[in-house]
């Protein structure tokens, strides 16, 4: 029986001299590992559809335990991720968070969407890495099952008081009078929200997905964002990856070079 799905292929594997496996992204069945014959031949008629970040409709059928491709055609190929290494290194951490908790068989329609949509505007250029990185890791975990308790304060569940808390840990909020209450510390676990931050946490996980990127943000409150929902995906994901670290070395190095020009011109 031949299977007929869109997906969007997260990570490749070469296999001899020839092949290549691949997984996908459907939204019907989830991540999907299927052997591509051929696929590294210079001619080869898949070779443009298996490659990393490839958004394509793919033919394929099941022989014993695998899956093999039979036909393909590419709908996008995200291009503009490829003209830059920060951008490149950005996506490969989101496909890399969606490969390891996506799993064959279950439904990722969200996922999925979530997924094009920031690889979209990321390979555009229509909002900042910064943006597009702290918007992809909560609304991610939103659509996991992985949603925050964010409505208001866990003991008396006021919306918003004069102090409240992110207890990331806890994947709840706590206002400043049970947070000090309870004998809790800020710390980096434990983080005090500005009201904008607060406010396009709320956003982020509740909205709809069609207006998901319609908001700005100051300069000062995404920083605190990008610091909030980077340690909230890895806490509750209870791992690192590398390419997170790989990006993030590009973007220190990148400052570096920046300070060090800077220091330069004003000699």
């Amino acid at each position: 029986m031949l299977i007929t799905v869109t997906g969007l292929v997260i990570a490749e594997r070469n296999v001899g001299e020839n092949d290549r496996f691949i997984d996908i992204l459907t939204a019907e069945y989830g991540a999907v590992e299927i052997c591509v014959k051929g696929a590294r031949k210079i001619n080869g008629k898949s070779n443009a559809c298996t490659q990393l970040f490839s958004y394509a409709k793919f033919c394929f059928s099941k022989r014993g335990d695998r899956y093999y491709l039979n036909s393909c055609e590419p709908i996008k190929s995200f291009y503009g991720l490829r003209l830059d290494m920060k951008k490149l290194a950005l996506a490969g951490y989101f496909v890399e968070i969606s490969k390891y908790c996506v799993t064959t068989g279950q439904s990722a329609k969200d996922v999925m969407s979530l997924l094009l949509n920031t690889l979209h505007m990321l390979s555009e250029g229509m909002r900042s890495e910064e943006f597009l990185k702290s918007v992809f890791e909560m609304r991610f975990m939103s659509e996991i099952g992985m949603l925050p308790q964010l409505i208001g304060c866990r003991d008396c569940y006021s919306y918003e008081a004069e102090e409240m808390f992110f207890m990331i840990d806890r994947s709840c909020l706590l206002c400043g009078e049970h947070f000090y209450g309870r004998g809790f510390e800020e710390n980096s676990y434990h983080v005090r929200l500005t009201r904008t931050v607060l406010h396009t946490l709320r956003f982020i996980c509740l909205t709809d997905m069609n207006r998901l990127f319609n908001f700005k943000i100051g300069t000062d409150s995404q920083r605190l964002l990008n610091e909030v929902t980077e340690k909230y995906i890895l806490a509750h994901l209870s791992r690192s990856f590398k390419t997170l670290d790989f990006y993030k070395q590009m973007c220190a190095d990148e400052a570096n070079a920046a300070s060090t020009a800077d220091a330069a011109d004003a000699q």
